[in-house]
C-alpha cells in the first residue's frame, strides 16, 4: 500500500499527506534518526529524509503515537501533515525516501522505533544530575536550543543527556525548551582542563 495514495500535490512531485490514516510519523533530527536506524536493522519501514530541515520521518502504524513521549522527537498523528517525496524519489535534492515503501513494509514498529531512539538518546537524567550544572540561558544559540549542540559548551552533540526544560520568555527560549548536554559528561564543563 502506497503512503502517497491521497494528499495535496506539492512542489517537484511531493505530496502533502495527512498522518493518522494509513500511518503516523515520528520526526527526529537527522543525526539521531540515522543512529536509531542502526538499531532497527531489518525492522525498519518507510523513512523520509528531509535534507533541507535535517529531519528524518519514520512512518509507524496509525494511532500508535498518541502517548509518544521522547525528547528531541515529535509524534505526528491525526492532526498533522507530512511532505512525502514522489514514490520513486530516493535521492536528493528535496525530500526523498531513505527507505522506500516500495522495498518492503510501510511502517516501522512503534515499539521497535521507541526502543531504538531510547537507546540512542540514553537514560533520562536524575534530579541530582540536573541540579549539578545549569546552562547560561542568556547565551544559548540556535543550535543549542534545537538540541544540535551542547547547551553547556557548544560542542556538536552525538550522544546526549537532558539538562531539563527551560524557558526565559524571550528570544530563543520563549517557549519551554528541553536543553541537552554532552553525554555522559560535558567534555568542557564537567572535565575542565587545568
Amino acid at each position: 500500500m502506497s503512503p502517497t495514495a491521497a494528499g495535496i500535490p506539492g512542489h517537484n512531485g511531493t505530496l502533502i499527506a495527512a498522518a493518522g490514516q494509513r500511518w503516523d510519523a515520528v520526526r527526529v533530527p537527522r543525526f539521531i534518526g540515522l543512529q536509531a536506524l542502526n538499531h532497527l536493522v531489518g525492522q525498519e519501514g518507510a523513512i523520509v529524509m528531509d535534507p533541507g530541515n535535517r529531519r528524518v520521518y519514520f512512518l509507524v502504524p496509525p494511532g500508535t503515537t498518541r502517548s509518544w513521549n521522547l525528547p528531541q522527537t515529535t509524534a505526528l498523528g491525526e492532526t498533522s501533515h507530512v511532505v512525502l517525496p514522489a514514490d520513486d524519489k530516493e535521492i536528493p535534492p528535496g525530500p526523498y525516501w531513505l527507505v522506500s515503501p516500495r522495498r518492503g513494509r510501510l511502517c516501522t514498529s512503534t515499539e521497535a522505533l521507541h526502543n531504538a531512539l531510547r537507546t540512542v538518546l540514553g537514560p533520562r537524567p536524575t534530579t541530582n544530575d540536573q541540579d549539578r550544572v545549569r546552562p547560561d540561558l542568556g547565551k544559548q544559540n540556535i543550535d543549542q536550543v534545537k538540541g544540535l549542540a551542547c547547551a553547556l559548551c557548544g560542542a556538536r552533540l552525538y550522544a546526549t543527556r537532558s539538562l531539563g526544560v527551560f524557558c526565559t520568555g524571550d528570544l530563543l527560549l520563549q517557549d519551554p525548551t528541553e536543553l541537552w548536554a554532552c553525554n555522559p559528561v560535558c567534555r568542557r564543563i564537567d572535565n575542565p582542563t587545568p
